[in-house]
């Protein structure tokens, strides 16, 4: 199995490609699903309506509750036939974005980018409640806090905000920041494991994990304990026109997902067992999947309220903020944007999980 730490590598081509694609694709609303052309109500005895999800990469752990509630005929129930697209060369953003997918999974720290580029889609439901990554070093190496790695080489993968956020860490830390960065994409963590660049970036819920399993002993700087806004790490996009062409099916389909994850937060070790059943021979090793389902269900899925899939306002002025003080929020014509984007520009609660209330 490709590991979900290829999500950089997915996203690193996103704002470039976007506008090239949505201008090919007449940037617009999917249609791949509408009432209109399934003649079906759903969850009311008719066929059932179809919904496509795009995958940010191959079929992981952020990615359960949907073949929990495929499994366990949640979306059946709803009316829903749900059709996971495969991961492509183009950015779920990018797709969804220019109408190639209703929705996809995408992530905070990308939906400023994506839709001051241009994307026609909003943040529906948060699969992901808190920043997952962490800075990594060597735990024999020399640098013990993040200070350290003033002026360090940065084994990355190419994304706008990676760079101003271990920057922003160093400097937070009492350092100067300003690492070298050297663009690796999937082969940084063997790079750090090696010694040949001194950090980078890596996945609590994946990395972190099967680094202890190999016996590589790391040394781990969580990203917000130094100074970066927390984040929604992962979340559920759709596109805007879909989502007004279709609100019930959304709410619906929403909902469906959501109940999906709450199975997996109540019983991990099953839903990892769904996930592993559902995807034959994606996973040559299981033991990764349960352990990453297990740290997701305690720490990650859930908010502090104990509720999965809920958004504020407040979480998505904070991040955003950031991003546009980094400079790193362009505009369709390349430029940085003059003022930051309103939260109702990225997100909607609408069709969000039955429990959340705004807030």
């Amino acid at each position: 199995m490709r590991s979900p730490k290829l999500r950089w590598t997915a996203l690193a081509c996103v704002v470039g490609a976007l506008s090239l694609l949505i201008a090919a694709c007449g940037g617009g609303s999917s249609s791949s699903s509408n009432a209109a052309d399934t003649g079906a109500s759903g969850g009311g005895g008719g066929e059932p309506q179809t919904v496509s999800l795009q995958l940010d990469w191959t079929p992981n752990t952020n990615h359960t509750g949907f073949y929990v509630a495929k499994n366990k005929g949640y979306y059946e129930k709803a009316g829903v036939n749900l059709q996971i697209l495969p991961y492509s060369e183009g950015s779920a953003d990018t797709l969804v974005g220019a109408g190639k997918a209703d929705c996809g999974i995408s992530f905070q720290e990308n939906i400023p980018l994506a839709v001051a580029a241009g994307s026609a889609e909003k943040s529906v439901m948060v699969i992901v409640q808190h920043q997952v990554n962490s800075l990594i070093v060597k735990k024999d190496s020399p640098y013990k806090s993040p200070k350290d790695l003033s002026g360090k080489q940065y084994g990355g993968f190419g994304i706008p905000y990676e760079v101003p956020m271990v920057n922003e860490m160093i400097k937070h830390d009492g350092g100067t920041g300003e690492v070298q960065d050297v663009i690796l994409n999937t082969g940084a963590y063997e790079a750090v494991y090696h010694g040949q660049v001194d950090t980078s970036l890596a996945f609590r819920t994946w990395e972190l994990i099967e680094a202890k399993e190999r016996g590589i002993e790391l040394r781990e700087f969580p990203v917000t304990d130094y100074g970066v806004p927390d984040t929604y790490n992962v979340l559920l996009a759709c596109n805007d026109g879909w989502l007004e062409q279709n609100p019930e099916l959304a709410k619906k389909f929403i909902q469906a997902t959501a109940e999906g994850y709450e199975f997996a937060i109540k019983d991990p070790k099953e839903a990892a067992k769904i996930l592993i059943e559902e995807n034959p021979g994606g996973f040559p090793n299981e033991n990764l999947v349960y352990a990453s389902a297990e740290m997701l269900a305690k720490e990650f899925y859930a908010d502090e309220e104990g509720h999965f899939g809920c958004q504020t306002k407040e979480r998505w002025t904070k991040f955003p903020q950031w991003e546009f003080e980094q400079g790193i929020i362009v505009g369709s014509d390349g430029k940085p944007v003059s003022s930051p984007l309103k939260p109702e520009e990225m997100y909607t609660s609408e069709f969000g999980p039955s429990w959340c209330e705004e807030s």
